[in-house]
């Protein structure tokens, strides 16, 4: 395989002698994922066959027609059920379409750098985030935005059937609901509208989510998009590179067992009980930004964040933003980070995406800076708790105090002589500052 494609996908790998074969597959998943205009073409007619049907009937004004329109009217429940039902099932079939021709157009950009090419050099005219130029399987997603072209067969379907429902009802006076024979209240027809365009957005779009998108983590990023807060584009190729760390990490056998345990010890000790975050850690947390009030409860100044409130902001959310929104946005996404992973995907994720220091990003990349070698590592309670103290110091400098207040924090047993000797190295090698 070709080594620049190891940067998306280094767990993939084809035998020079099945060349042939993997060119093979490529032909065939191009094709399919050029079928964007069989799609197009499909709604088109189809709608169109309705519309020529159905539209005249309202407008026409002979005997037949008449009698037709008069039946339709009559039956306007029964009739626009099925209707809706029918567009409903429609919708759901290019949903299907849609995510097919996702799916090969990122197996066309894998199997195209697995062979070698690559368009990266001509993005001027080959944008990266279409079929024909993308080098980042990702960058072809599901859902491109409600006026990009993939959502034509959603506003063709919503609108025809609302105009076939309202040119239906237009002349009945309010559904009446009775009890004992008395009318409580009245629903106006327009209400039909309503539902069948919920009932046509849920389906559109929540069918259209990618593997770990859910319609809550969609309704924060709008939000987000709304009052121009920035969230990171691609949460899947962030997700995957995450994921993949981990795998790099089980290959190159490192225990890092120890870590997880001190870590919950001195950062969040509800860990495995929350549910993402914890009302007692802000309210702490919101204490120790008043100076007296720190000292005075014996508190380090934090964000007051769970493990799974700092992961949601270290892979999602851009730095040098207000901080209140960002706070807002960490509890939205871990929220969603809880109910869309285990708690042992969640620490995983966290320990190797997090930064241990400036510029040192990652469980792998801490260990090669503090320790050098990272192959078959076995990581000591020490050690853990040094970059435990190095993942949660904002200013990376060095305090004794600090230290030792972490130290005394833990309820694991440690030895303070050898992470004292550990700093004492680290500060030798100029790997941290005094």
């Amino acid at each position: 395989m070709d080594s620049k494609a190891e940067q998306y996908y280094p767990t993939y790998t084809f035998k020079p002698e099945n060349r042939d074969v993997v060119l093979l597959e490529f032909e065939e998943a191009q094709k399919i994922a050029n079928g964007q205009e069989k799609v197009y073409g499909q709604v088109t007619n189809i709608l169109l066959a309705v519309v020529t049907v159905l539209i005249p009937l309202f407008f026409k004004q002979d005997k037949e027609n008449s009698q037709t329109l008069n039946l339709i009217k009559e039956n306007a429940l029964f009739f626009s059920a099925i209707i809706f039902l029918f567009g409903a099932l429609l919708l759901r079939y290019f949903v299907d379409l849609q995510k097919k021709i996702t799916i090969n157009g990122r197996k066309v950009v894998t199997l195209r750098t697995m062979l070698g090419l690559d368009y990266g050099h001509i993005h001027l005219t080959l944008p990266n985030w279409r079929v024909e130029g993308a080098t980042n399987p990702y960058a072809i997603k599901y859902f491109n935005g409600w006026l990009m072209f993939q959502s034509m067969p959603f506003w063709v379907l919503t609108i025809g059937v609302n105009a076939i429902w309202w040119l239906t009802t237009t002349d009945r006076p309010a559904f009446p609901i009775l009890i004992n024979d008395k009318i409580i209240f009245k629903i106006p027809w327009l209400v039909g509208n309503l539902i069948i365009t919920i009932v046509y957005l849920y389906v559109f779009r929540r069918n259209l989510n990618d593997t770990h998108e859910t319609s809550f983590l969609n309704i924060g990023r709008f939000l987000a998009d709304i009052i121009r807060f920035k969230l990171i584009d691609n949460f899947e190729y962030t997700i995957y590179r995450a994921k993949l760390e981990v795998v790099e990490m089980t290959r190159l056998k490192v225990n890092f067992e120890n870590l997880k345990s001190i870590l919950i010890d001195i950062e969040d000790k509800t860990f495995y009980s929350n549910q993402g975050i914890s009302i007692k850690a802000i309210i702490r947390g919101i204490i120790s930004q008043f100076r007296s009030l720190r000292k005075s409860f014996r508190l380090l100044e934090s964000g007051g964040s769970t493990i799974t409130m700092q992961l949601a902001r270290t892979l999602f959310i851009p730095s040098n933003q207000n901080k209140y929104l960002r706070k807002f946005f960490e509890i939205w996404i871990a929220l969603w980070l809880q109910r869309k992973f285990t708690k042992h995907e969640i620490i995983n994720l966290y320990i190797v995406s997090v930064r241990y220091d400036y510029g040192v990003m990652g469980l792998s990349k801490a260990i090669k800076h503090f320790y050098g070698n990272i192959k078959r590592k076995a990581l000591t309670p020490e050690e853990c708790f040094v970059l435990v103290e190095r993942l949660s110091n904002v200013s990376g400098t060095y305090r004794q105090e600090r230290v030792d207040y972490l130290i005394t924090k833990s309820t694991v047993s440690l030895d303070s002589n050898k992470i004292n000797n550990i700093y004492q190295t680290l500060k030798e090698q100029g790997k941290i500052k005094k």
